[in-house]
């Protein structure tokens, strides 16, 4: 990877994390999705969580329950696989996060509740310095 693909990357990656901590989940999916396009190291299923992270986000929000169960589901399995400090994020209680929100999820779905969920709920990715 060249400087310049570097330093884009970053850029892409950098504003990816921005737009999930903004609750820009839709926007979100499509920067990281841009990156994982591209990727071929084993950074593109730590991308693919994180693209799944913010689609079942995205359905929570809208009161598709059943979706996001689904993509917490591929995305957790996902995630799980790195370690808890990986690509300058700390991914442990982003991780426990993703779990409150699919357990969350899951009691609405097993109520048959669908009701607007606020941005606090959902977890913020925090960068390590």
């Amino acid at each position: 990877m060249s400087d310049t693909d570097k330093h884009s990357f970053d850029e892409i990656f950098s504003r990816g994390v921005d737009l999930f901590n903004a609750k820009e989940f839709f926007e979100c999916h499509d920067a990281f999705e841009e990156l994982w396009q591209e990727e071929r190291s084993d950074r593109r299923l730590f991308l693919q969580g994180l693209i799944q992270a913010a689609v079942g986000c995205h359905h929570l929000s809208n009161g598709n329950t059943s979706g996001a169960i689904s993509q917490y589901n591929k995305s957790l399995e996902k995630l799980k696989q790195y370690p808890d400090d990986y690509m300058g994020l700390e991914m442990q209680t982003f991780r426990k996060g993703i779990e409150r929100c699919f357990d969350g999820a899951c009691l609405m779905n097993a109520k048959g509740a669908s009701y607007e969920v606020d941005n606090s709920f959902f977890p913020e990715l925090q960068r390590i310095s």
